[in-house]
Order: C-alpha cells, then sequence, then structure tokens
C-alpha cells in the first residue's frame, strides 16, 4: 500500500464519518506530525480534538439558535452601578445556573427600565454557554402561538416543547 491511498483512504473514511473538520485540518496536521515526530496517539489525539471543538462550536451555535434570546448582553454587561436595587451576588449566584439543576422558578420584577429583561437574556447566554437548552419568549408570544395551535388541536404540543427547553425564560406582556 502506498501512503497516497493510505492518505485517500483516511479523507475516505473521515468524509463517510461526517468529520469535516478533521477532513480539513488532515494535511496541514500530517506534516505537523512529520516535522515534530508526533507519535500516532498524540497525532490522532489533535485530529480528534479538531473534530470536538467543530462538533462543540456547532451544537452551541445551535443552542443560541433555539434560545432566540433577543439581543447579545451578557451578565457582563449589566451595571450593577445604574441599578443598586439589584444585589451583585444574588445575580453571580444565579449565573452558576443552579435553580436550573434544583428546579427552582426565578421571577424578575420591578419598573420598566431596571434590567429585568438583560438579566434575564444574561442568564439566557450564560446557559447556552455551559450547553444548556433554553429558550425566550414573551408572554404574549407565548399566548399567541397557542392560540394559533388552538384550532388544530396542538395546544399540547405547543406547551410540551416547553420543559424540553429549561430555562425557559417568558417576558411579560409589554
Amino acid at each position: 500500500m502506498s501512503a497516497g491511498s493510505d492518505y485517500q483512504r483516511l479523507r475516505a473514511h473521515l468524509a463517510f464519518l461526517r468529520m469535516t473538520a478533521a477532513a480539513e485540518a488532515l494535511p496541514a496536521l500530517l506534516d505537523e506530525a512529520t516535522g515534530a515526530r508526533l507519535s500516532h496517539s498524540a497525532f490522532l489525539e489533535r485530529l480528534l480534538a479538531i473534530e470536538v471543538d467543530a462538533v462543540d462550536d456547532r451544537r452551541r451555535a445551535s443552542l443560541a439558535r433555539f434560545a432566540s434570546l433577543p439581543s447579545p448582553f451578557t451578565l457582563a454587561d449589566f451595571d450593577f452601578a445604574a441599578q443598586p436595587s439589584v444585589d451583585p451576588k444574588l445575580i453571580a449566584e444565579l449565573a452558576t445556573l443552579r435553580f436550573v439543576e434544583d428546579a427552582t422558578n426565578i421571577l424578575f420584577i420591578g419598573p420598566p427600565g431596571v434590567g429585568k429583561t438583560m438579566l434575564a437574556v444574561g442568564l439566557g447566554h450564560a446557559a447556552v454557554a455551559a450547553g444548556m437548552r433554553t429558550y425566550y419568549t414573551t408572554a404574549a408570544q407565548l399566548a399567541a402561538r397557542c392560540q394559533r395551535a388552538g384550532p388544530e388541536g396542538r395546544v399540547g404540543a405547543t406547551l410540551g416543547l416547553l420543559p424540553r427547553a429549561p430555562p425557559l425564560f417568558i417576558r411579560e406582556v409589554s
């Protein structure tokens, strides 16, 4: 067997397994492995790490799309100095997302403009970064969705999707 046919078979295997990132990185990584005299296991670990990172990036992008978060705000963007009534320690505790594991509900209450939505969106981004499936909607959007599903007999199915996306962020009617 020639090195060329081994290379082509390896590329074919990676393509069959849909390991596109590894297949794209293969030529450069083979050159690097040859130059650095990497062991077979070290080469394989680097190749697989590239694919794992690519799969993880795609997964997180998918989670972010599903979450439907309305803005890119994170908890780091929140100005605690502008809202002294918001306890930074409490928000830091919420950022651990332990409330999700404990199945605890969180309710942000306050007048308009104090940052309730920004905090909810920030927690949503934290959940996505942690690899959690989450969903953001408004109460009005949720009610409209259920109303559209009613005549089709799909209200149960519509509401059944919600528990599969903990944490669920529902903004009040504006």
